[in-house]
């Protein structure tokens, strides 16, 4: 039950009744099945490119329900059969785990559909190792994405770790996986200093904004340092202050009012 791995029963109707709609009606023959499967997947792939990710989700879906064989018809398959069946399912998977990320950021079916195709994509024949690679690579990315999504950066390591070493070249795989070591740093730091962006962002704009976020809190905490030990001086010498204030006011009154009192009796007639 391929298709009841994204939906629940009601969404499996509905996704059902829209390829209906759209003039795909599921055949009873393994080939014709098989045949509409992959022209759905390329129709997918078509809205995907033209960021039309809700259609291409459902059109990916649909193709998914015309290769989700019983049991029964399973066994009923010929060893070319199945091969073709895997050889669709598996890029059809990678392609899902993508659309599940661009159209709302749903890191956890994402995740469910490079699982998925992970364990197809063991099924691919020896003649195809090459491609193996490749699409093991793709997924294992994916999956990291997903995992990265959902902050799971622990998890998100090793799978980049691994699609990296199956393709070296991949200059985008390099730098999420750069991007996914500075983030579990940052993580594993201060909560001001933990990575709040996706995992496609540069690794030179996450840390200068952890820098900027460490200056920051190390300035505020000075600030309010300082403020609190001006504050604890005021409440303790405030009232030696005002003691003391008030005394040196009251000495200068008087000492003003003796000099005042001296000077009118030098200048007073009675005293010359």
């Amino acid at each position: 039950l391929l298709l009841r791995h994204f939906c629940l029963e009601e969404e499996c109707k509905e996704v059902r009744k829209w390829i209906e709609e759209k003039g795909h009606v599921r055949p009873s023959e393994i080939e014709a099945r098989i045949e509409g499967a992959g022209k759905l997947r390329k129709l997918s792939n078509d809205r995907f490119e033209a960021g039309d990710y809700q259609e291409a989700m459902l059109l990916a879906l649909g193709s998914l329900h015309f290769i989700d064989f019983s049991q029964a018809n399973s066994v009923t398959q010929t060893e070319e059969q199945k091969g073709a069946v895997v050889s669709i399912l598996v890029p059809l998977l990678s392609n899902l785990a993508m659309i599940f990320l661009k159209r709302s950021g749903d890191g956890y079916n994402a995740a469910r559909a490079a699982d998925l195709g992970l364990q197809q994509v063991k099924l691919l024949s020896t003649q195809e190792a090459s491609t193996a690679t490749k699409f093991r690579a793709k997924l294992l990315y994916r999956r990291g994405l997903a995992r990265g999504q959902s902050r799971d950066f622990a998890a998100a390591l090793p799978d980049l770790r691994e699609a990296a070493k199956l393709m070296p070249e991949n200059r985008e795989i390099r730098k999420v996986l750069e991007n996914c070591k500075q983030a579990l740093k940052q993580d594993n730091g201060e909560p001001d200093d933990q990575w709040r962006g996706l995992l496609t962002e540069t690794p030179e704009v996450l840390r200068c904004q952890a820098r900027l976020k460490r200056k920051f809190r190390e300035a505020k905490l000075a600030f309010w340092g300082f403020l609190g030990r001006r504050t604890t001086i005021v409440l303790i010498l405030g009232p030696l202050i005002s003691f003391g204030l008030q005394a040196a006011v009251v000495r200068y009154f008087q000492r003003d009012s003796g000099d005042r009192e001296s000077i009118n009796q030098t200048t007073s007639p009675t005293s010359q």
